[in-house]
């Protein structure tokens, strides 16, 4: 995630999108990502590793998974930084969430609405399956807001018929096609099978 001091003042990242992302880049995840799900009904005898670039992250979610994105959730950027460091920057759409359940006076979602920008920092480690999020700070349209803003999130746009309450990112996060471990450096992060 950004340096906490920085991400108050700059631009959110959705804001100030770099045009270097192509369909080209996105295609080039969609191909690992292809590859990771072959790899996680194959034997082999080695761990197997695939590299995940920023910019291809990034590509694939404004391109080919744009149209995969829950309902209102835009325009995602995801920025790998140094010591597990991650941030999300994205654009969400708060009326819904805010309207699922009845709120108090002291429930910030209860005065946000429409489509306001978010970002989060925090940091992510993945090891023995499974994945643990750190949330360290979460604003929304610059403004900073309890870690249980950003849970309650995430549980709508995650929520399941198999799992209605959705992600917890309290808990540790069981990772997906035989996926083992995550090792994360400056702007890549590498998939273990």
């Amino acid at each position: 995630m950004v340096g906490l001091g920085v991400a108050s003042v700059a631009a959110p990242a959705w804001a100030q999108a770099p045009d270097t992302f192509t369909e080209e880049l996105g295609a080039r995840l969609e191909q690992k990502l292809d590859a990771i799900l072959g790899y996680a009904i194959t034997a082999a005898d080695e761990p197997r590793l695939t590299t995940l670039l920023e910019p291809e992250i990034n590509a694939y979610f404004r391109f080919q998974g744009a149209s995969e994105m829950p309902d209102g959730l835009t325009d995602p950027i995801i920025r790998i930084l140094d010591d597990l460091q991650v941030t999300v920057d994205a654009v969400i759409n708060l009326d819904a969430i805010r309207e699922q359940r009845s709120r108090t006076w002291l429930d910030p979602l209860s005065y946000l609405g429409g489509r306001l920008p978010v970002f989060v920092s925090g940091t992510v480690s993945a090891s023995n399956g499974a994945a643990l999020v750190k949330i360290e700070r979460i604003t929304i349209n610059r403004v900073s807001m309890p870690v249980q803003v950003l849970q309650e999130l995430v549980g709508y746009f995650t929520r399941t018929a198999d799992n209605p309450q959705g992600t917890q990112l309290d808990q540790p996060i069981p990772l997906p096609y035989g996926i083992t471990e995550l090792r994360q450096a400056p702007g890549r992060a590498v998939i273990v099978q």
